[in-house]
């Protein structure tokens, strides 16, 4: 089974299923694969529902919960083969997402627009961003590398006191807003995160629901999440000598 139009795509956490093939290529699993399995291997219990299927059509293991010959080749390939590997399992089963879109090159929107057909319609920035996950663990996109989407068109305001201020009919103003290097933030996360209303506009619980569906799976994407012994090794690498 690939990933196409015809049958529901994949759209777990991307950090889920890079953990379970980490976790199998070091430690190896009790097969079959279950989800008592996946829950003992450090999945959160609220993702295993979307792992566990995920892990089949993305022929890791079969539709008895077993291993794959793919899965079992990322298992046992040198480390310095590893990204190579991944990346030919991923150009293998996303194969028809390849013949419209190259993640390496290629911005977010035009990413985003190859999975438009897929279903369920609902869940496609989150099979976007698991798509995006694993490329990236395969080293076919840069690590960090997000492609800002193009900004929709919307109505200029200027800034009094930091309060926005429509302006007069007939009048064309340019927007104010601070330049992407004083947020410290990733361009799409400060993209995503000006698109928050006002306080007086608000906004529908399904508008709400959808953006944060949107940022956690871009939040993902542009802070990868690593161990805490990772996490401590960074620290200590910058940590200036004494």
């Amino acid at each position: 089974m690939a990933v196409t139009a015809q049958s529901p795509a994949p759209y777990t956490a991307g950090s889920a299923v890079i953990s379970v093939i980490r976790r199998f290529r070091d430690r190896g699993l009790a097969t079959p694969i279950t989800a008592d399995v996946l829950v003992r291997a450090g999945v959160s219990e609220t993702l295993v529902p979307r792992t566990l299927p995920a892990l089949v059509t993305l022929e890791l293991i079969d539709d008895k919960g077993e291993p794959t010959p793919t899965f079992q080749k990322i298992r046992t390939v040198p480390q310095a083969d590893y990204q190579t590997c991944l990346a030919e399992w991923l150009r293998s089963v996303y194969a028809d997402v390849f013949s419209f879109v190259d993640p390496s090159k290629d911005d977010a929107v035009r990413v985003r627009d190859a999975f438009r057909s897929y279903t369920p319609p609902g869940q496609q920035d989150r099979m976007v961003a698991l798509f995006l996950a694993l490329c990236t663990e395969a080293g076919i996109v840069a690590e960090g590398k997000v492609s800002e989407p193009r900004q929709t068109a919307r109505k200029h305001f200027t800034i009094r006191s930091g309060v926005p201020v429509p302006p007069k009919r007939g009048k064309t103003i340019a927007t104010i807003s601070p330049p992407p290097q004083q947020t410290g933030l990733d361009p799409a996360l400060a993209g995503i995160l000006q698109s928050i209303p006002s306080p007086q506009t608000g906004w529908t619980q399904e508008t709400r629901d959808k953006f944060l569906t949107t940022f956690g799976a871009v939040l993902d994407f542009v802070i990868p999440i690593k161990s805490a012994a990772q996490i401590n090794l960074s620290t200590d690498e910058e940590a200036p000598d004494d």
